[in-house]
């Protein structure tokens, strides 16, 4: 029966880049095989200074990584070196650990080693073990055969030496400075001085928490912050140790002292296994609710993936997880209790991000419901401080006036001001969640007025029985030119403060659920049957009416009520001109429709206005 054949060469190569995608982590690999050399070393011999070098040759293209680890002999060469997917040091730790002795190897000799193929056209491995009276050279040049020479011992120190021919295209990496950034990347925490060139250590070797005053809270603190601002951009504004039993998890978190409006990716952290870089700017290992934290993870209990540029999804993982989440808890909810300050300043910056954790989060929530600032009339303000500002009503419930699109501002912050109440601008994501949760808590003290939706007598008293017969050709007249010009609305005549504010639109959850639906449309999130069904329902929240008031205080209005008959033509763009001007001091979206009828009835405004004036000249 005739059998399989495959090209060795091609295969080593599709199974380097199908592995390592990231051609710089060939770097990772081979400084991670001489970290776990040395560890092994360390643990047969005893005390050893540890030390791995790299060395450029730009004549010969090549790049030495060299340690004084165990090094190999030749059942050593045959068995791990020279077996494709063989593991190597991994093996080691096994035999190790049946012998109750620990170590903290993860790397994979064989399967490491295979990563320099993506950049080399040849690798040559130089290796000794202590006290052996030869060095062995292993050359191979990604193909089925490799050579394998016996040397004098004085061909090479204890330990393993990696020379790594380039390819032609890949000579960016003799570059010293691009050598040293992927060295602090992947390799900045490995307990051994990193040396270029003889030049070094270009690894910071220890983090804080390997440090001695990590014991100290102070001091920790203090090491912790130094270590922080210098591997990242962004100072810290609120440092959050990481020293977790389970998973056994070390590291430090932190949220940046700068602004992140609407911010909606997660946060980010760089993901380390045993003191090796794994996955840099992981975006998935932290909470959802938390997009403003970042940081450096070290767990030695996850598992990477074969290529170890991630990690495994599993209960290890989520356990992880959750833990960080906690511990980001419990970092805020200290600091709302005892630096007050710094808290509100943490929540100006990032409040997208907080209210999203506190609504999503209820223990979190209700812990700081009381600290977290919302945009009011009168400025930003905690709603126990909002509310001590409110008078009872008399019912003894101190009110709460909010509007939930954030663009009614101007026109219900006049309006509350004049009556001498404040009012909060709900147009956030969570922000009505969390007014509903907060009334929840003390329901026989509060009440919520929806300044969107409430029709309240106080805010928009009624007129007089004499005083609404007298507009009522107006209203008439109004919803008469509306209904031309296809606007949805419903007039009414109030008078209310101030007097300067000639219409409110109050339209309840329809804008925003509209904008909702608008948005979703316009970005193509909805597909196929649920965009139709969006459009429908975008279509049908289209026409229904807004409620339109007009203020009778207004000198305008009061002009169009004397009136003997406001329904004539000629003054139909003065009563459409009201609603439009309503929606655009709200800030409404205006329909396409609505867009080339105000346009319209503008000109002919102008056009008017223009003629009046000439008419006058001298």
């Amino acid at each position: 029966m005739p059998k399989m054949r495959a090209s060795f060469q091609g295969l080593v190569q599709v199974l380097a880049k199908s592995l390592y995608p990231e051609p710089d982590v060939f770097i990772r690999e081979l400084l991670q095989n001489a970290h776990d050399s040395i560890q092994l070393r360390l643990v047969a011999d005893g005390e050893q200074d540890g030390e791995i070098r790299i060395d450029v040759d730009d004549r010969a293209q090549t790049l030495s990584f060299s340690d004084n680890g165990t090094g190999m002999d030749q059942r050593d060469i045959e068995e791990f070196l020279s077996v494709i997917g063989s593991t190597g040091t991994g093996s080691r730790t096994q035999e190790l650990a049946s012998r109750d002795v620990a170590v903290s190897t993860i790397g994979q000799f064989g399967i490491g080693l295979l990563s320099a193929f993506v950049v080399a056209e040849r690798i040559d491995v130089y290796t000794r073990k202590p006290g052996a009276a030869q060095t062995w050279r292993w050359t191979n040049q990604g193909g089925e055969d490799y050579e394998l020479t016996a040397l004098p011992a004085t061909a090479q120190p204890p330990g393993t030496r990696v020379v790594v021919t380039l390819a032609p295209n890949q000579t960016a990496f003799l570059d010293g400075q691009r050598l040293r950034g992927i060295v602090r990347r992947y390799a900045d925490l490995l307990p051994f001085p990193i040396r270029l060139n003889g030049v070094g250590p270009i690894n910071a070797v220890n983090a804080p928490w390997h440090e001695p005053g990590w014991c100290d809270p102070v001091e920790r603190r203090q090491l912790l912050t130094a270590f922080l601002s210098q591997r990242y951009a962004d100072a810290p504004l609120l440092v959050i140790p990481l020293d977790l039993p389970q998973p056994r998890t070390l590291g430090g978190l932190y949220v940046p002292a700068r602004y992140a409006p609407g911010q909606q990716a997660g946060g980010v952290v760089d993901l380390f296994q045993a003191r090796m870089g794994i996955r840099l700017n992981d975006p998935e290992l932290l909470p959802e609710w938390a997009p403003f934290v970042r940081g450096i993870v070290d767990c030695v209990e996850v598992q990477p993936t074969a290529a170890r540029d991630n990690v495994q999804r599993d209960s290890v993982y989520h356990a992880l997880r959750d833990a960080l989440g906690q511990t980001i808890v419990a970092a805020l909810l200290n600091l709302a209790a005892h630096d007050r300050p710094r808290f509100l300043r943490l929540c100006d910056w990032h409040q997208d991000a907080l209210k999203g954790m506190a609504a999503q989060h209820e223990a979190f929530g209700a812990a700081v419901l009381d600290d977290l600032p919302f945009a009011t009339s009168q400025g930003q303000l905690t709603l126990p401080d909002y509310l001590a500002r409110q008078t009872p009503g008399v019912n003894g419930k101190r009110p709460l006036y909010f509007f939930t699109h954030a663009a009614d501002a101007n026109q219900f912050y006049p309006l509350c001001e004049a009556h001498g109440v404040i009012g909060i601008n709900a147009g956030g994501a969570f922000d009505e969640t969390l007014l509903h949760r907060y009334i929840s808590r003390h329901p026989d003290q509060i009440e919520l007025q929806p300044l969107d939706r409430l029709d309240d007598s106080l805010l928009y008293p009624p007129l007089e029985a004499a005083a609404q017969r007298r507009y009522a050709p107006l209203l008439q007249a109004m919803d008469r030119a509306l209904a031309a010009t296809e606007a949805p609305a419903r007039t009414q005549i109030r008078q209310f403060q101030p007097a300067s504010l000639s219409a409110v639109v109050l339209s309840g959850q329809r804008l925003t659920a509209f904008d909702q639906m608008e948005q979703m449309l316009e970005k193509s999130l909805l597909v196929n049957e649920l965009a139709e069904l969006a459009g429908e329902v975008r279509d049908r929240l289209r026409r229904q009416p807004l409620d339109l008031l007009l203020n009778a205080r207004h000198p305008l209005v009061q002009r169009l009520g004397e009136l003997p008959d406001p329904d004539q033509p000629r003054y139909r763009p003065v009563l459409t001109g009201l609603y439009y001007s309503a929606l655009l001091n709200a800030r409404h979206r205006l329909t396409a429709a609505a867009a080339r009828h105000f346009h319209a009835d503008l000109q002919a405004l102008l056009a008017s206005h223009l003629d009046l004036q000439t008419r006058h000249e001298p």
